[in-house]
Parts: structure tokens; sequence; C-alpha cells
């Protein structure tokens, strides 16, 4: 196989039970040319002897434990880091997990979006939510395609984005480096999509091509546990669009990192804009309940 296209992230974590059907669905796509790289945040030997029997049969397969936990934030880090050390040519890139399933030709269909189509930098799927009373289908949710002005990417992204499906999309490389990977927050999904929105627009394929194991409902102290091993930071009890908002500020209005695409008085009125935007989301969903 050539130097592959596409890197895979397994970011492992404690489903062995799961891990063997999940590598049957990515091993089986259609589209060849990627790699999969598998760090394991709760190494086992079950988890390790099934990445060796798949590995024997297709060699782009690497497979790594932590020597301690790392939390999800570090190993969904971690992963990506080992992915561009071992394939830095690379430019397309895609978190997976060890538990879902995908369709034969889902990485035929966001690679072609995105070799199609220069100014998108994430493209997913439509997808099937498997629940543990019944399965749904999840139509087409949010897309930012042919929005050209990023202040209106990332308002209507904030207002509106489900980042817990969109963050297993296929990305531009240079986008997600240049958004900061993920960061020690809460909802970092959230805020690593808001900044990428920054840089191009988001693509959703209308068919469904992955099928999303769901297994607990959105639990704020589940993450500060699963995040932060260690213990959680003082400034993750804020509001999430109050961590968000930091993070903008300082990658983008003070560190200028949006050049030479933007400039930090940009970086610091989008980052306004998502405060606000984020908010009234916040608020929506509160009144809501």
């Amino acid at each position: 196989m050539n130097t592959p296209r596409v890197v895979l992230g397994l970011p492992a974590f404690s489903r062995p039970d799961a891990l063997a059907r999940t590598l049957e669905s990515l091993l089986s796509q259609t589209r060849r040319d990627f790699a999969l790289v598998v760090v394991d945040d709760a190494a086992s030997h079950e988890t390790r002897d099934i990445i060796a029997s798949f590995a024997a049969e297709y060699p782009h397969i690497h497979y790594e434990a932590n020597d301690t936990r790392l939390g999800m934030v570090g190993n969904w880090r971690k992963v990506f880091e080992r992915a561009r050390a071992r394939y830095p040519s690379a430019p397309y890139f895609a978190w997976v997990s060890d538990h879902d399933l995908w369709h034969a030709r889902w990485l035929h269909e966001l690679v072609t979006v995105l070799d199609t189509h220069p100014d998108v930098v994430l493209v997913y799927p439509e997808h099937v939510r498997m629940l543990p009373d019944h399965s749904e289908i999840v139509r087409k949710d949010f897309d930012t395609a042919g929005v050209a002005n990023r202040a209106r990417r990332i308002g209507t992204s904030a207002r509106w984005m489900p980042a817990g499906n969109m963050i297993y999309g296929l990305m531009r490389v240079e986008a997600l480096e240049a958004a900061g990977v993920f960061r020690a927050v809460v909802t970092p999904d959230r805020q690593v999509l808001l900044a990428m929105s920054l840089f191009g627009q988001t693509w959703q394929v209308p068919e469904v091509l992955w099928y999303r194991e769901i297994l607990h409902v959105f639990d704020i102290e589940r993450q500060r546990e699963l995040f932060f091993p260690d213990g959680a930071p003082f400034y993750v009890y804020l509001p999430s669009q109050l961590q968000h908002f930091g993070v903008l500020v300082w990658d983008f209005a003070v560190l200028g990192k949006g050049r030479p695409f933007f400039g930090r008085l940009t970086g610091m009125g989008c980052a306004l804009i998502q405060l606000s935007q984020s908010s009234l989301r916040t608020l929506t969903l509160t009144r809501g309940r």
C-alpha cells in the first residue's frame, strides 16, 4: 500500500467486547488508502491481542498503550499527535471510536467531498443512533456549506452545531492543527469544532454511513471525571461557553494563531460572537427542560 492519505485515530478505552466488530467495519472500507493508529488508555491484554490479530493482515495498524491513564482529552490529543508523527504527509484525519460501526463507503464518500471542495474543512454523514432500547436514524443535522463568512459560520455553529456527531467526521489536518486539536476544557469537541469553523466550512453527506452506539446521556460531571483523571482544574467549573471563549481569545486575539487567514481583531470579534450565540443556546436548552 502507498503512503496513506487518511489516518484514523482510535483512542481506545475498555471496550474489548465491541472492538473486533468495530475494526471489521473500518477495515472493510472500499477505500484502502488509510492507516489506523490506536492509543489504549486502559491497557489490557484483550485489546492488544485483538489489535494484533488484525495487524497481522493489515500492516498500517499501529498500537500503543499508555503507561498511565491520560483521560479523554489527553488520549484524544495523543492519538492525533502519533498519527501526525507517523504519517506527516497525510492530509486528512478522523477520530474513530472503539465501539461504533461504519458503512463500507463511509471513507470514500467523505474523502470525495474534501477532494472536490477545498473550502470544506470537515465532512460527516447522517447516522443511526444505536440506543439500549431502540435505534433511530438521525437525518440532516447541520452544516455550513456555502457560508463564506467566518463570523457567520462561528455564530451559526455556536447556536446549532451538534458537536458530538460532527467530531467523528473527516477533517483537514491543517485546519484541525490550526484550531488547536483537543483542549483541557469541558465539551472539548464543541470547542475545537467552533475554532475550526474559522478556517472553513462543514459539510454533511445526506446518507446514513455511520452507526453510533449511545450508552450514556450527556453528563457534565461524568465529563470532568473522564477528562481529568488526576482532578479537574478549577476553571472547568465555569460555564462551558466561557471556557471556549477564553481559548478562542487566547489563541486568536492574543497569540494571533489565525494568521495569515485572519488577524487578532477578527479573532476577538468571532470569540465574542461565539460567546453570545453559545449563551443563547444554553438559555434555550435550559428553558426547554
